[in-house]
């Protein structure tokens, strides 16, 4: 009888430990959940962000800008031209998303 009492008392006292690394673990996964959707709902933002930058200046609707397309609706046409030519990273005249979204931070 005490061994299976001892059994018992041994089993009962590893088991808590055990559900408490359970819990932890599917704590943890939660987490990771919970940042990953939270990484997609930014780029989700950045998309239209970016999107809205785009569409109503792209002309010819080829999803870049070329300088002059980009300037179509500003005011300050020379701050304006400054800020395209410090995005145009590559220097091929066209604004693409990707610089667009490297102007915005990301």
């Amino acid at each position: 009888m005490k061994p299976l009492l001892s059994l018992l008392i041994v089993t009962l006292c590893l088991g808590v430990p055990v559900e408490a690394a359970q819990n932890k673990n599917q704590n943890k996964e939660k987490e990771k959940e919970a940042e990953k959707k939270k990484e997609k709902e930014e780029r989700a933002r950045k998309r239209a962000a970016i999107e809205a930058i785009v569409t109503p200046k792209d002309k010819n609707r080829d999803g870049s800008l070329t300088k002059d397309e980009y300037l179509s609706d500003e005011t300050d046409k020379e701050a304006a031209g400054k800020r395209f030519d410090q995005y145009n990273k590559n220097g091929d005249r066209y604004l693409t998303k990707g610089e667009i979204e490297d102007s915005l931070g990301g």
